[in-house]
């Protein structure tokens, strides 16, 4: 039985592969369930033109109960639009909650401040600085595809496979051998050890 709660941002245009591999190894390995949620509740057509209905409005989550809240990417953040999660992303941290942002979803948590004194990523920090002016966390920008801390995991949009290994390796899945060899098709460099002798 599922225990344990993630709660997936969808919204229209949100790029639906960026989440799919860590929401995956979720829903499948551990005992995360995935709850998507929009802003109204009401259903969302994705990049890929998919349509998701997800379970919960915004108005029905509680971040007592979200273990980890994954915001992928899409030109909505890029356009100023989804800042009505705000309240709750930042409720979301304030109880020490996980937060994994992705591709333009970095740039939101940017113009939120949230980037300013951790180490993170982005698709590129002169983008990352020319769309979100206010942004004052250079000094700690790094140059990987994913990059993780105790709260926030950030990744750029050509690193869904490597968001979701810092997403699983965060949370402790990588101890599961059965997704460990499943997941190592994906990313097998990283992976060979745990399933060759």
């Amino acid at each position: 039985m599922k225990n344990k709660t993630c709660y997936l941002f969808v919204f229209n245009g949100y790029s639906d592969w960026e989440p799919a591999l860590a929401a995956a190894s979720l829903q499948q390995f551990s005992e995360y369930e995935v709850r998507p949620f929009s802003i109204d509740g009401k259903a969302v057509i994705s990049a890929a033109n998919l349509q998701v209905i997800p379970q919960l409005s915004l108005a029905e989550l509680d971040a007592t109960l979200a273990d980890i809240v994954i915001l992928p990417g899409g030109a909505a953040w890029a356009e100023g639009k989804n800042r009505e999660i705000s309240p709750f992303i930042q409720d979301v941290l304030r109880k020490g909650k996980l937060l994994a942002a992705i591709c333009d979803a970095t740039l939101y948590l940017a113009s939120q401040g949230i980037l300013d004194n951790i180490p993170h990523t982005s698709n590129d920090l002169g983008l990352l600085k020319e769309a979100v002016p206010e942004y004052k966390g250079e000094t700690n920008y790094v140059n990987k595809p994913a990059v993780t801390t105790d709260q926030v995991i950030t990744a750029n949009g050509a690193a869904g496979t490597a968001f979701a290994l810092a997403i699983v390796s965060r949370l402790g899945l990588l101890e599961n051998e059965q997704f460990a060899f499943w997941f190592g098709f994906f990313h097998k460099p990283e992976f060979q050890s745990l399933w060759h002798e």
